[in-house]
């Protein structure tokens, strides 16, 4: 016959240790502090004086959650036309987020924005300029939600 307190022991620790690994779970990410990057709008703006064609992928954790094709017209360095995106509204928050975006004329550029150790939720809006640059004919320049480019 068994022993009823080897039993018990064994029982006990054995609930511990279930208990200790599923807290852990649950208090990781408040003992790191990891944030989330929360996806504002992402905003297309041309500055050349031609019109241009850009291609725009969002992807969240991994996922694309858009992924389209949109004509800017032609703009100035007064008047720049701007198309806003924000399908994803219902859901902004991801550890990792990408925007990328290509002209016919460039390659995919990219800005990412992942979660890091914090104690607070940031942010971000994203914005795409196509324009005559000899760098590079279009910019992905991630912001802060609360700033703007001018």
């Amino acid at each position: 016959m068994p022993d009823p307190l080897r039993r018990r022991t064994f029982l006990r620790l054995g609930g511990v240790a279930t208990l200790s690994s599923l807290a852990g779970c649950s208090t990781i990410q408040a003992e790191l502090g990891l944030r989330t990057q929360r996806l504002g709008r992402v905003i297309l703006t041309n500055s050349s004086d031609e019109s241009v064609e850009v291609e725009v992928e969002v992807i969240r954790e991994g996922t694309i959650v858009l992924a389209s094709t949109y004509q800017l017209s032609s703009g100035s360095s007064k008047e720049r036309p701007q198309i806003e995106l924000n399908e994803w509204n219902d859901n902004l928050a991801a550890q990792r987020w990408e925007v990328r975006a290509k002209t016919p004329a460039s390659e995919w550029r990219n800005a990412e924005l992942t979660a890091a150790a914090g104690d607070r939720d940031d942010c971000h809006r994203v914005h795409i300029v196509t324009g005559n640059w000899p760098e590079s004919p279009l910019l992905v320049l991630p912001t802060d939600c609360k700033r703007t480019l001018e």
